[in-house]
Parts: structure tokens; C-alpha cells; sequence
């Protein structure tokens, strides 16, 4: 290819995609946020019990068209340049469809309001995203603006890209003076943070609210109960073998399952209104590796993918293999609007006080007061659009972030596409964090190697290459359905 020909080339996807592209994977995440994931946090309610023979069922999501209100009652539709104008949020009613099921006969199917939905500007939801730009000069809009955006009282805020350790992923690193394995298992995106440490060849670990609890006594616990099965399972040569039984001996009062049952109970005393035996129970099924499984015969995967951690840290210990690098871009993944939009709404629909507690304690204080109540009264849609606007113009999220929406920054049309491109790390910027704020190989072609703030925030604030776009990643379906064609292929 000729010089000429390359320039043209690059031009024109300059002139007609780069703008395109710059917003695409906040766009892509979005889309597939109240496409699909929205539906499977209604699916996750199902239903919600009101009486004994009294239960009300939630069906269908669906979307209205961005609509204002008048000070008259009239109600119209909005672009987003007018919610810019008169400091209004751009949003659209978010209905589902309910069926009230009095002793098991159901009724007719009602269309309830659950709140307004912040729009992202030229996504599925956004009626301006068809029109072409004839129109959208008619209308007063942009053209050439990509969208990626919400607006929220009038001001544009941008989700910023976050950048995090991956989920469900082993990462085992050698520090100062041990060796270390993290292990995020998220579920339903439930994050349950898993630190296993090896000090002085002895392996500890600490997930939920215990602490340097021994890994070899939780192995038992979960199914390994004989020595032999631990050697078996944890060492690959005379020298692993000696470190298992280090580990054996140092509990040598451990010699069963039961034992390690225990053994566990020590820990959990005082935590709740279980009895010891229910929380060790608990704490196994539903808090550790919870991706792997919650029920009592997913504990025997659990012993096999722990047997498999502390025999990478062994290794590594014994210098028979290299760490791995935190840093290192395969270890990472970039959150972006799709995840914290999930975020958000599965806590406040499934957290504690979520919206089946609401609805039911509602129709509890209605009928208290002898009204039958309107199914309506029942949902608190201006709580819930309160808790969203909040996070989107506050910036501060569920779990403690805080920064994650912040405003666009319009100083110029580069400055504009610039900001969208952004990428932030969590990490305190108080703090040193020498090798997070390097420069590491994997960031070749992927990140900008010049585009970063001066200040305690350099190296955490990174922004994409031009030319990147970021993948989606499975959705639990398709995660399924590959694992079935693997076992089919493995039985075959």
C-alpha cells in the first residue's frame, strides 16, 4: 500500500469514525445493560409475597419515551438539548409489567411505574439516536456529537472507565517477604474479596470476616478429610510434599472433617444468631468462591480449586515458578456505564431494604389503615429516581467509590472526545503505588503513554489509545452454553 493511499485511509477514519469510536464502548455497555441485564434483576425478584394467598408478580421491563412534565400537568417530549437548557434530567419511565395472584388465580396484567430512567445520549433508549443529521439540525441537536452521556440537572455527565483486578481469576504474586493469591469471586455481580497467604510455609487465608484462617484446615472442611488425599491433591514432588506436611502437622489435632469443623468454629463465635455449626456452614456455601457454586455438593470444587491455589503458591515459594504481575493488562478489566448502571439498581432492587421490602411494608401500613391500596402506591418510583440522580450527580457509588461520574469536559471538541476515552484506577492517590502509576508493556498500543495528569493523580488517570475499543465479555447465557460444548466435547 502506497504511502498516499494509507494517509487517505487513516483521513478519513479520522473525519467519519474516530468520534464513533471514541464513545462505542460506553455505548456497546449501556446498550447491553437495559437490553438484557435489567430484565434478569427483575427475573431475580420474581415474585413478591404480600398475604398468605396474596402475592404480587413481576413480569416484563419496559421503557417509555423521554417525556417533561409542565408546571400545567401537560406532558411532551424532550431532547436533550432543551434538559441542557432549562437544568432538567433526560430520562424516560421505566414500566414493568405486574400480576396481582390472589389464592392462585391471577389477575389482569397492570403496568407499574418503578422510576425515570437516566438516558445515556444516542443509545438504544434515545429516540434522537435514528434520526439523521437533516433532522437532528431541525431539532436543534448536534450532529456530530457521539453521544456517551447522560444529563442530569442539566449538567453532562460521563461514567468514567474503571479500571480493577479481574473477577473470579487467580493471581498469585510474590511480595517483600511471603507469597500471595487474590481471588475476587463475584456473582451476580457480589463481590467476595479471597486473600491466600503463604508466612514462614505455613498457608493462611482470609475471606468474609475471618482471618488467618489455616487453608489445610479448610481443604478438610470442604471434603479433602485424609492426609493422603491432601499430599495427593497439593504436591507433585518430594519437596511440595514436605511443605503439605508442614502444613499437616503444625494442626496435627485436625485429622477429619469434623474436626475442621470445628476447628472453624473458633472463628465464627459471636458472629450472628446462627449457631457456630450454621455459620461455618454458611461461611462454606455462600461466601467462599461463591462463584463456584452455593450449594453443599459444590464444596468438593471448592477443595480442588483451593488445592490448586496453595499448590501454585508452593511453587512459587520454592522458586519452581515465576509470580504473576499484577499489572500486567490481562489481570485487569475496565468497568463502564452497563456494570455500575447493574451496580446501582441491583442494590437498590435486591440489597436489604430493596424493593420487595418496600413494597411489602408499604401495603402492610396502607392496610393497617383498612384502604385496599393501588398497586402503584405500592412502588416508590421517586425513591428510587432520587437514589440514581443522586449517584450520577454526586459521582459517589455503591461500595464506596467515589468519582465515577464526573462532567464532561467540553473546553474543545478534542477535550470533549478525551474525556470519554478515560480510564481511572481506585487506588488511593494519597499513596505511592509506584509500580500501578508505570508504564507496563501490556499498555503498548492499548494506552496513551503521554495523556496523564501532573500530581498525586499521574499514572492513575490513563486514558485508550485512539484506535481502541474494548471487548464485552460473555453474558451468563452464552457463558453456559460454551461450558456445556467443552463438557460434551471432554465426555465425547
Amino acid at each position: 500500500m502506497k504511502d498516499e493511499q494509507l494517509f487517505e485511509g487513516f483521513k478519513s477514519i479520522i473525519e467519519n469514525e474516530l468520534s464513533d469510536i471514541a464513545v462505542k464502548h460506553h455505548l456497546r455497555s449501556y446498550n447491553r445493560f437495559v437490553v438484557d441485564e435489567l430484565q434478569h434483576i427483575i427475573d431475580s425478584i420474581g415474585q413478591i409475597p404480600l398475604e398468605d394467598n396474596l402475592k404480587l408478580v413481576l413480569w416484563k421491563v419496559s421503557f417509555g419515551e423521554p417525556i417533561i412534565k409542565e408546571a400545567d400537568g401537560y406532558e411532551r417530549k424532550i431532547t436533550p438539548m432543551e434538559a441542557i437548557i432549562r437544568n432538567l434530567n433526560y430520562s424516560c419511565p421505566l414500566f414493568v409489567t405486574t400480576v396481582l395472584v390472589a389464592n392462585e388465580i391471577p389477575q389482569e396484567p397492570e403496568k407499574i411505574k418503578l422510576c425515570d430512567f437516566p438516558i445515556m445520549v444516542r443509545s438504544a433508549l434515545d429516540p434522537i439516536s435514528k434520526l439523521s443529521p437533516e433532522e437532528l439540525i431541525e431539532i436543534g441537536e448536534d450532529p456530530q456529537d457521539p453521544g456517551g452521556y447522560f444529563i442530569i440537572n442539566g449538567t453532562e455527565k460521563v461514567i468514567i472507565g474503571v479500571e480493577e483486578v479481574a473477577n473470579n481469576r487467580l493471581v498469585a504474586t510474590r511480595e517483600k517477604k511471603n507469597e500471595m493469591a487474590r481471588i475476587n469471586s463475584e456473582k451476580d455481580q457480589y463481590i467476595q474479596r479471597h486473600m491466600v497467604e503463604r508466612k514462614d510455609k505455613i498457608l493462611y487465608m482470609n475471606f468474609s470476616n475471618l482471618r488467618n484462617v489455616p487453608l489445610i484446615v479448610v481443604i478438610r472442611a470442604l471434603g479433602y478429610e485424609t492426609d493422603q488425599q491432601l499430599v495427593q491433591n497439593l504436591a507433585e514432588n518430594s519437596k511440595m510434599e514436605d511443605e503439605v506436611l508442614t502444613n499437616v502437622y503444625e494442626f496435627e489435632e485436625v485429622k477429619s472433617r469434623q474436626d475442621a469443623l470445628l476447628f472453624l468454629q473458633k472463628f465464627v463465635k459471636g458472629m450472628g444468631k446462627e449457631t457456630p455449626e450454621e455459620r461455618v456452614q454458611n461461611l462454606l456455601n455462600n461466601f467462599l468462591l461463591h462463584h463456584l457454586g452455593t450449594e453443599p455438593k459444590d464444596q468438593m470444587i471448592k477443595a480442588k480449586y483451593l488445592s490448586q491455589v496453595a499448590k501454585r503458591l508452593i511453587k512459587i515459594g520454592l522458586n519452581t515458578q515465576r509470580g504473576d504481575d499484577i499489572d500486567h493488562l490481562a489481570n485487569k478489566r475496565i468497568r463502564l456505564a452497563g456494570y455500575f448502571m447493574d451496580v446501582l439498581l441491583r442494590s437498590l432492587f435486591l440489597g436489604k431494604n430493596g424493593l420487595s421490602s418496600r413494597v411489602r411494608y408499604n401495603y402492610q401500613r396502607l392496610t393497617k389503615r383498612k384502604k385496599y391500596p393501588v398497586i402503584q402506591a405500592l412502588f416508590e418510583s421517586n425513591y428510587i429516581t432520587r437514589r440514581i440522580v443522586s449517584s450520577l450527580a454526586t459521582g459517589q457509588w455503591v461500595g464506596g467509590r467515589a468519582g465515577v461520574a464526573q462532567r464532561l469536559d467540553r473546553v474543545n471538541y478534542v477535550r470533549r472526545l478525551s474525556n470519554r476515552r478515560a480510564v481511572i484506577s481506585m487506588l488511593s492517590s494519597s499513596q505511592e503505588h509506584p509500580e500501578a502509576r508505570e508504564l507496563h508493556g501490556t499498555h503498548w498500543g492499548k494506552y496513551c503513554t503521554q495523556e496523564t495528569p501532573e500530581g498525586v493523580k499521574i499514572g492513575l488517570r490513563k486514558h485508550l489509545s485512539c484506535m481502541v475499543t474494548l471487548s464485552e465479555g460473555l453474558t451468563k447465557e452464552q457463558k453456559d452454553n460454551l461450558m456445556n460444548a467443552i463438557t460434551e466435547r471432554i465426555e465425547k
